[in-house]
């Protein structure tokens, strides 16, 4: 259970935070670019966020959720039971909690992945390969993997065109196995109460706190 959730939300934020020179090469449009720089405007503006998200699997399994950010440095990352999980960053440390194992990881925010998304500022870089950008009706979808995978583990980001607002986001392995994250009703640039960050003892019983 650990390390299936820890390494998920590692490619997930790895891929939030860095795109994309293009596999599309000279084919890319003015307008795709233009979609680019408005998706890094986006993640530029916010500044808080609270939202439930809906998991679904390839196996059919499902699981739900909330997620909480304050940019710079603060994030929260919790399911809803029987999952155990619980994700905080409090600006210095992230901290991964497994209360069924009774198990936690911490590491330094500045050498997580979570120190580029949760920064003042983010400006994205070229360590991912834009595979394709597309347009359809009021939705753009981002389809883009690792430079120097081959594309071995794909993500694909959908957003709401008009207004711009993430939607949902899909990770896919080199077996065809996908997680989507759906979110739900999202709220932005609203106050959050500093507790939100902080990791639970073991023995404080698991739940979220009142926003």
């Amino acid at each position: 259970m650990l390390n299936k959730f820890y390494w998920f939300f590692v490619i997930f934020f790895i891929a939030l935070t860095r795109t994309a020179a293009s596999a599309l090469g000279e084919t890319m449009t003015a307008k795709q670019t233009q979609e680019i720089k408005r998706i890094e405007n986006y993640f530029n503006q916010l500044t808080t966020m609270h939202s439930d998200f809906l998991q679904i699997n390839s196996s059919g399994s499902i699981a739900r959720g909330v997620v909480w950010i304050e940019r710079p440095g603060k994030m929260r990352l919790e399911y809803d039971p029987p999952s155990p999980v619980l994700i905080t960053s409090d600006g210095g440390w992230v901290n991964y909690q497994d209360n069924e194992l009774k198990q936690s990881t911490q590491i330094p925010l500045i050498s997580s992945p979570l120190s580029v998304l949760l920064s003042k500022y983010i400006s994205f870089a070229d360590d991912l390969v834009i595979e394709d950008v597309h347009k359809s009706c009021n939705m753009i979808s981002l389809q883009l993997y690792q430079r120097g995978d081959s594309g071995q583990v794909k993500i694909i980001f959908a957003f709401q065109a008009n207004p711009l607002l993430l939607k949902q986001w899909s990770i896919i392995d080199n077996n065809g196995s996908e997680i989507r994250i759906v979110l739900l009703n999202p709220v932005f640039g609203i106050s959050l109460p500093s507790k939100l960050w902080l990791p639970k003892d073991f023995g404080q019983k698991f739940g979220r706190p009142e926003d």
